[in-house]
């Protein structure tokens, strides 16, 4: 079993980790306990509660059990997800002169006083720190950092302790990855990218009387996303209310000095071993203007903040795949002589995304079968057939043997699969990561997969799709994968669900891979995993 270590910070960190979790249920993760770190200082977020949901549905379709949860291999949910939070604590003290205790510091250090009063300006020391730090970076810094080492230093438990409590295991037995997802553009995310190392090093420290070292003992890497959406501009009421409110127009302009000063300061570039650089060539993105619907108010923070996923944050948790899977031999080169790489990739001309493109050439294949699969999962699912709930209570009379299913365990496989892709409901359907990915990328066939997926509006439209010969685009990677329905003939379509039911029953028979796992949930995704491979002809 192998350990990574994620930390997902801000806004666009619980995006990233969202798409890091979808990389899991692909089975990208094969054999790894993944310690997963949502960090960010508005704690009713609405992106962090979406990232909750999906956590959790992940988490319980591996079964109810936490303790028997372990890392699979050849799977879907491979990887065994273990998942902290952590939110400075700004409820009672929700500005930062309510938290440097202003008053008091001006009138017994005055210096320290002063030394504030000369980098934040009135507004940025009043402004409410719930939301966030604004793009106040030289603010964020400092408060994250301290946030870091008081959380660490309480008396009480808490799960930054738990995060750093296994970090601290893994750097005393080895050399651990520990990889950040957050942006450089926005506030909390670009605060704490160049601090972070320090800060949850030294906070291990002082929890361990200073036994181990982990900014010496552990791997660095980092995501260094730029600016790629845009919101409504406050109105002066707004602005006059919140004191300081992040501006999309200032975003390129943050992405520009940022990428500065990573290209220049010492002290990142001997932290770090890898950078990835990752952007759009625009900002037209709307990620709370769903399918065109008009947003009325500047939206700071709080349960309202609920942004549409896009294709960059499953590039940067493909990013964080790449850090996972290199080499320590190279990382540890370049710690040794405190060298960063900086990596990118570029998009084709055409606008049009290829496997590739996330995972490159030599996984490309690995991706496509995966990601592919598991949306034909879904649709198995959360379709028509019902298939997993039918298997569980006896509906399919030649498939007995996972009739012992946990309930909650397919209600939470279902849950999953509705926030990966579509969910039920009156009327028109919801739409789910993968359809916001599509809709990202500018719809069509421009996003990996055939339009025809993405172009219904009702559970009757979708279901007539067929993905059997129509899940891939018709030229590139996947175009050859598709399988025939069985009774056709003329005016009838004929059924995609036989085809894939009489291919399981054979994968049964046939192989005993799938009887070595104990859950039987996961038993079932094993068999399902293996006839869908086979069944789209995938070798």
């Amino acid at each position: 079993m192998n350990q990574f270590f994620v930390l997902g910070i801000g806004g666009t960190g619980m995006r990233c980790i969202e798409s890091l979790l979808h990389l899991c249920a692909m089975g990208m993760f094969d054999d790894t306990e993944l310690h997963l770190l949502a960090l960010d200082t508005d704690k009713n977020n609405g992106n962090f509660a979406r990232l909750k949901e999906v956590k959790e549905a992940y988490c319980r379709a591996k079964g109810s059990d936490a303790a028997a949860r372990t890392p699979l291999k050849d799977t879907f949910f491979s990887a065994n997800v273990k998942y902290y939070e952590f939110s400075p604590n700004y409820d009672a003290k929700s500005t930062f002169q309510e938290v440097f205790d202003y008053g008091g510091t001006q009138y017994n250090h005055r210096e320290e006083a002063d030394l504030a009063d000369l980098v934040l300006t009135k507004q940025v020391e009043e402004f409410n720190l719930r939301h966030g730090y604004r793009a106040q970076t030289h603010l964020g810094s400092m408060m994250m950092y301290h946030a870091i080492l008081e959380a660490a230093e309480s008396p009480m438990d808490n799960e930054l302790k738990s995060f750093l409590a296994q970090l601290t295991k893994a750097a005393q037995n080895g050399t651990p990855k520990v990889f950040i997802l957050g942006s450089v553009f926005g506030g909390t995310g670009a605060s704490s990218i160049p601090i972070i190392p320090q800060a949850i090093s030294r906070a291990a420290e002082r929890m361990n009387g200073g036994a181990v070292n982990v900014l010496r003992n552990a791997y660095f890497g980092s995501t260094l996303l730029t600016a790629y959406f845009n919101f409504k501009t406050p109105t002066g009421d707004e602005l006059n209310a919140q004191k300081v409110i992040a501006t999309s127009d200032k975003f390129a302009l943050n992405s520009q000095v940022a990428m500065m000063f990573y290209d220049d300061d010492a002290t990142v570039r001997s932290t770090y071993q890898r950078f990835y650089m990752l952007g759009t060539d625009s900002i037209d993105w709307e990620p709370m203007a769903k399918r065109g619907e008009e947003v009325s108010k500047t939206i700071t923070g709080g349960a309202e903040q609920k942004n549409d996923s896009h294709y960059i944050e499953l590039l940067a948790a493909c990013a964080a795949l790449d850090f996972y899977n290199t080499k320590p031999e190279q990382l540890e080169e370049n710690k040794k002589h405190a060298a960063t790489d900086y990596l990118y990739r570029a998009v084709g001309e055409s606008g049009r995304f290829e496997f590739e493109d996330f995972v490159g050439q030599q996984r490309a294949e690995e991706f496509a079968r995966k990601f592919g699969t598991l949306l034909t999962f879904a649709l198995f699912c959360n379709g028509e057939d019902d298939f997993v709930e039918s298997v569980r209570c006896g509906g399919q009379k030649e498939i007995t043997e996972f009739t012992g299913m946990e309930v909650t365990q397919v209600e939470y496989l279902k849950k999953y699969f509705g926030l990966l892709f579509f969910t039920r409901g009156e009327g028109r359907l919801a739409e789910g990561w993968v359809q916001q990915l599509h809709r990202s990328a500018g719809g069509g066939d421009r996003f990996l997969f055939n339009a025809s997926l993405f172009g219904f509006s009702t559970f009757k439209e979708l279901m007539k799709v067929d993905w059997n010969k129509e899940l891939y685009r018709n030229e590139g990677l996947g175009k050859d994968n598709n399988y025939k329905k069985s009774g056709s003939f003329g005016f009838f379509s004929g059924s995609k669900f036989d085809p894939f039911k009489k291919a399981f029953i054979a994968e049964r028979e046939n192989t005993q891979g799938w009887k070595a796992i104990t859950n039987r949930g996961e038993q079932l995704y094993k068999l399902v995993y293996d006839t869908l491979g086979k069944l789209y002809q995938f070798n």
